[in-house]
């Protein structure tokens, strides 16, 4: 027995050298995170034994990170400690309140995450309106699709049906940021602002304007909606109805921006994407003309 005891210890104790300590951190999907950022926000220490990593804590400690979440990590003896995580990106603003008062624009991303305050580059991104509640960086939006997931939650709750009929439609926060999602990238900056006030969703977009590659990024910059309106592109109000067939909404608003014609429109009414009305000086014949 005490031959026993004696091995088991020796066993423990040899956990514990320098054989079996952390020397490499490798990462998997971070972005502009290096491993040793990942390593700092996830609590992680090199050369420290790997029996004491925990990988819970370090899971939790990521996806507490505002801008990171969805991560996963795995220790492969005898020192590596491999993680794979995701980058959340910025796919509209919506007004927060700031914590020394006073209201500010806060970036959030398709889960509904805010993930810090807005910057004059992200003039671009479209704005949320209507939302009454003013979470904090770190948030979700109440009635997101990542709302359930609290403030240390995974990357995202529970994907938007882009397909879902009237009966089971998304919520209309929901349904606005999987409307985003479900335009193309490349022409998401059409869109400058969403409302979602009484539970339905309208739209402001922009008709006529070409989008130009910023010599800085590559990036599509659009000027703001009275700027864009003076160049020759207008501006027109889409109502998208509840949160119903989005992804039937999108085909029908690029054919109608694309092919249209729109000189005049000021209103479409897409609550029936398959029989879009459009409303505005000389575009009557044009109304209840089925989309294909």
């Amino acid at each position: 027995m005490g031959a026993l005891i004696g091995l088991a210890g020796a066993a423990a104790g040899s956990l514990y050298s320098p054989i079996f300590e952390l020397r490499h951190v490798r990462v998997v999907g971070a972005g502009i995170y290096s491993a040793a950022d990942v390593a700092a926000i996830g609590g992680v220490r090199l050369h420290e034994p790997l029996i004491d990593l925990d990988s819970a804590r370090i899971v939790s400690k990521l996806d507490a990170t505002p801008t990171l979440g969805g991560a996963s990590v795995r220790v492969s003896w005898p020192g590596t400690l491999s993680v794979a995580l995701s980058t959340r990106s910025p796919l509209a603003v919506v007004e927060v309140g700031a914590p020394k008062g006073g209201d500010r624009l806060a970036e959030v991303d398709r889960s509904g995450r805010l993930l810090g305050y807005a910057r004059p580059s992200d003039a671009t991104l479209p704005e949320l309106t209507g939302i009454t509640a003013k979470g904090r960086i770190g948030d979700w939006l109440p009635g997101s699709p990542g709302a359930a997931a609290g403030v240390e939650g995974p990357v995202a709750g529970a994907p938007v049906d882009l397909q879902a009929p009237s009966a089971s439609a998304p919520d209309a926060i929901s349904a606005a940021l999987g409307f985003l999602q479900a335009m193309p990238a490349a022409r998401r900056d059409i869109v400058r602002s969403l409302d979602v006030a009484g539970g339905t969703i309208s739209a402001k977009v922009l008709s006529g304007v070409t989008s130009q590659p910023s010599a800085n990024n590559g990036q599509s910059q659009m000027s703001s909606l009275s700027a864009a309106a003076g160049s020759g592109g207008q501006v027109i109000k889409v109502d998208l109805g509840n949160g119903s067939d989005l992804a039937a909404k999108v085909v029908a608003l690029l054919t109608i921006i694309d092919q249209g014609p729109v000189a005049g429109v000021t209103s479409i009414d897409l609550s029936v994407p398959g029989r879009p009305v459009l409303s505005g000086p000389g575009v009557a014949s044009t109304n209840s003309t089925p989309v294909s």
